[in-house]
């Protein structure tokens, strides 16, 4: 018997080892990590002035989480990815700001998908909501991963931001990844420790841009009496061209003669008729400076600032020239803007 009772202490002891070990090893466990990626907000060249509307950009974010530990049960996660102002656009949430070499500022935001919703970061009063996600990776698989779409758009009424290679460089604290696991319900809140984070740049460059528009010239109803009077009338060309550029303005009526003397001819209202009226165009009230299209010589040369700035063209018909039959009289002027 006393052989016996040893024999049974003797295998009983693994035997509680090993129950221990698989007690142990049912009771590990899991945890989530994310990993993800961003492509760059690209807005390449834009035209402020003449471009209309700047056309969105839009970048992927591609993320990738990992269960670890105990991957024999289910594991759930919400997961926050946040962004914040970027390197060269510190404290500016809404609007974001791109800045460029000189300091001058561009001002952008950022978009979930086609939403209205800002693409933010928890705790953050100015833009509230990061892009959140709620994963469960069930038992025996170890990934999840996905992608979304960021859109950024330029902010509208931009035409003073002077031309140039502008960027906001969300690398290292401008964004990052929070998350909380659980395999026993899914969590609702983010949690505040970083897991991860996904640097990209915003940039866009402002080409040199001008606008050119130009009122009718319009002499009315003239006498046509021989010897009559000069009739003199003015009109407005209204410039818009980025700030600093230079820029310089031509007239050349359709006869192409660069000296600012043009010629109307009939419309067409009388059969026949092949008189024309003679006109002049002038940069000043006196008509004593012709304006025409000899850069640098009879041209108006100005310096943008992004807004419309108005220039008067005055205009003269000689009143030699309406000894003409009855008739509507018409010329095309071009004006050409050189910068």
């Amino acid at each position: 018997m006393s052989l016996l009772t040893s024999t049974l202490r003797a295998l009983r002891l693994p035997l509680f080892c090993a129950l221990l070990w698989l007690l142990s090893a049912g009771s590990a466990q899991a945890s989530i990590n994310c990993t993800a990626t961003m492509t760059a907000v690209a807005f390449g060249t834009v035209d402020l002035v003449a471009g209309g509307t700047p056309t969105p950009a839009t970048a992927t974010l591609s993320y990738t989480c990992t269960k670890t530990g105990n991957t024999n049960t289910t594991e759930y996660a919400r997961v926050c990815f946040n962004i914040g102002d970027g390197n060269e656009g510190l404290t500016n949430f809404n609007p974001r700001v791109m800045k460029s070499g000189a300091g001058d500022s561009l001002k952008f935001q950022l978009y979930q998908g086609t939403t209205s919703t800002i693409w933010g970061s928890s705790g953050n009063a100015a833009v509230p909501n990061p892009y959140t996600i709620n994963i469960a990776i069930p038992a025996r698989s170890t990934t999840s991963s996905g992608s979304t779409t960021m859109r950024g758009e330029l902010i509208a009424l931009q035409t003073t931001v002077p031309p140039g290679a502008y960027q906001d460089n969300f690398a290292g604290i401008h964004t990052s990844i929070t998350l909380t696991s659980s395999t026993n319900a899914p969590p609702t809140t983010c949690g505040t420790a970083v897991a991860d984070q996904f640097a990209f740049i915003v940039s866009a460059t402002i080409a040199k841009s001008c606008l050119v528009t130009a009122d009718p010239l319009n002499f009315g109803s003239v006498a046509g009496l021989p010897g009559g009077a000069n009739i003199d009338q003015i009109s407005t060309i209204n410039v818009t061209c980025t700030t600093p550029t230079a820029y310089t303005v031509a007239l050349t009526p359709s006869n192409n003669a660069t000296t600012g003397a043009g010629a109307m001819t009939p419309t067409g209202g009388v059969p026949g008729n092949i008189d024309t009226v003679a006109y002049r165009l002038y940069s000043n009230a006196a008509r004593t400076s012709p304006w025409g299209g000899v850069t640098g010589t009879n041209t108006v040369a100005g310096t943008g600032t992004g807004q419309v700035q108005a220039l008067t063209l005055y205009g003269r018909v000689l009143g030699a020239s309406v000894n003409v039959r009855p008739d509507s009289y018409l010329d095309v002027v071009t004006v050409g803007v050189t910068y």
